[in-house]
């Protein structure tokens, strides 16, 4: 009956209308390309603050006393006000040679306030005969990665969540059928890859489909406002030149992403190029994820960011116009690590999506204490002072575009970390302010706009007796009386101060380009409005 009802849910599903949790506190952001004209300009990286409660989840239980990991999603649910939390734990290493995801299970958490976190004990999953909080085990289908739930408060309550998730029917200790789905004519197991589910609750799921998508592990799935889904998943090109790095687990490649969407969540587009490290990287900079947060006129994005040389991981921003092509204002980590050994000292990996609420964004994040991997530990220094050349690397890990992988112990990629939370001013992410610092003036002149008859807001912060200044110009000459002569400075701390000139404070005409002069001034985004 299982198989039989996942054939008709993958037929008969309903419409599932799109919800997005941010659309009343959307902010505008600029982005470079936004400026054809550009002097002594770059962008300054808001720096996440982190919450005061952190930890917000450690391990606790047998069942996740391993690690408490990301790979999942946090939602402020609509329907009952509650934050919910459906995350990835681990067991404890079996054995020394257990690979890195051993035990990794779909557990459940729910918050009232965003900060304190209960683990219910359900009795869906148990371990060792006690109830726990796990909604996938092993028993279900195989390890749990990458959880993309997405909420529908207005579909029909059987079909109210809704979940992508990958699982691993072919790791160490997994159960090789999905429980609930049917299995291929003449076949005895299931493959690796996306399975979809619904539930009426967000704890008991329904088996759904398995998606016919050729993808790696990493990868999140997001339903935009016009009902379109998107993922945005992990895929690997040859190491880039200075980029190969012996002691990687997937010596030899390097890690990008790429994008498919979907009408309906079932047959999804051929793959296309998101985003991949150019020449202001480090040869050693990979991506993992991309998260996507819609916002006015465009999306933000976080990316998880490898550096392959020191095996650490952080987070940075970027953001696009159109979901397609993105822009990075920087290469600093906008939630930066901690140092090694504490949480969050070796890898930083977020939860999907980042959530708006009473005027900041946040951001839930697994903080591991190791790293990707483990060529720093002193075992290697130690031989090398005590005569001769380092023999390592001596533990091999496998075989990768045609290179052999080595690490020098063999607890390859196992490390403890807990769940965080992290948090930026609401449309305050990133700035342009001028690269100099100090006294010397910066310059943004934007494209043409048509805004006849309108007010220019600035979201912007000076700084001691610094000032910003703006201009009109028609076919390349300041417009009379909205000239920067005319301009009546904006200095304070505004996220929407109306910009005046002598001419008063509304555009006099259509198809203008604006010039922004910064002195020791922010700018984070403009906005023009009838208002």
């Amino acid at each position: 009956m299982a198989n039989k009802s996942a054939i008709e849910n993958a037929t008969n599903a309903p419409s599932l209308p799109a919800y997005q949790a941010n659309k009343d506190s959307q902010f505008s952001f600029l982005t470079g390309p936004d400026f054809p004209e550009k002097h002594n300009v770059a962008w300054r990286i808001e720096i996440a603050r982190e919450d005061a409660a952190n930890p917000l989840l450690e391990p606790k239980y047998p069942w996740d006393s391993g690690s408490i990991a990301s790979y999942g999603t946090v939602l402020l649910d609509p329907t009952d006000g509650l934050w919910k939390m459906w995350y990835i734990c681990r067991i404890p290493r079996p054995t020394p040679s257990s690979g890195p995801a051993t035990g990794w299970s779909l557990a459940y958490a729910e918050s009232e306030d965003g900060v304190h976190w209960n683990r219910p004990e359900l009795d869906i999953s148990l371990f060792q005969g006690q109830k726990t909080n796990i909604l996938f085990d092993l028993e279900s289908g195989g390890l749990s990665q990458q959880a993309s739930v997405m909420i529908h408060p207005d579909a029909p309550a059987d079909w109210r969540y809704e979940m992508f998730i990958f699982r691993w029917t072919t790791y160490e200790g997994a159960s090789h059928v999905v429980r609930g789905f049917p299995l291929a004519p003449g076949e005895s197991k299931h493959t690796d890859g996306i399975y979809r589910y619904r539930s009426a609750d967000g704890k008991h799921w329904q088996a759904w489909e398995k998606i016919e998508m050729d993808t790696r592990d990493s990868i999140w799935v997001s339903q935009l406002s016009d009902g379109t889904y998107l993922a945005l998943s992990k895929i690997v090109i040859a190491a880039l030149p200075g980029g190969l790095v012996p002691y990687d687990c997937a010596v030899g490649e390097c890690r990008i992403m790429v994008r498919r969407t979907s009408a309906t969540g079932t047959e999804w587009s051929p793959y296309e190029l998101a985003i991949l490290p150019d020449w202001q990287d480090s040869p050693d900079t990979q991506f993992m994820e991309l998260l996507v947060l819609p916002e006015r006129d465009g999306y933000v994005g976080l990316l998880t960011v490898y550096h392959a040389f020191n095996q650490s991981i952080d987070i940075q921003f970027a953001a696009s116009r159109d979901g397609k092509t993105w822009w990075r204002p920087d290469r600093r980590a906008c939630v930066p690590l901690r140092p090694l050994g504490d949480y969050g000292g070796g890898m930083i990996w977020p939860m999907q999506p980042a959530i708006h609420h009473d005027g900041r964004v946040y951001l839930y994040y697994s903080a591991q204490e190791g790293l990707h991997n483990d060529y720093l530990n002193t075992e290697v220094v130690e031989r090398s002072r005590q005569g001769g050349l380092p023999k390592w690397p001596h533990y091999w890990t496998g075989v990768r575009m045609g290179q052999e992988a080595y690490t020098p112990i063999a607890g390859l990629l196992w490390s403890h970390g807990a769940m965080c939370r992290a948090s930026w001013d609401e449309g305050r992410l990133w700035a342009a302010v001028t690269a100099s610092g100090g006294p010397l003036e910066g310059m943004l002149g934007t494209k043409t706009l048509s805004v006849g008859g309108k007010r220019l807001h600035v979201n912007a912060v000076t700084v001691r007796d610094g000032m910003l200044e703006a201009e009109l110009l028609k076919d390349d000459q300041a417009l009379p009386e909205f000239t920067r002569a005319d301009c009546i400075p904006f200095r304070g701390d505004e996220k929407s101060a109306v910009i005046r000139w002598k001419g008063g404070d509304r555009c006099p005409t259509e198809n203008v380009r604006m010039r922004f002069y910064l002195n020791q001034a922010r700018l984070y985004s403009f906005d023009w409005s009838a208002e």
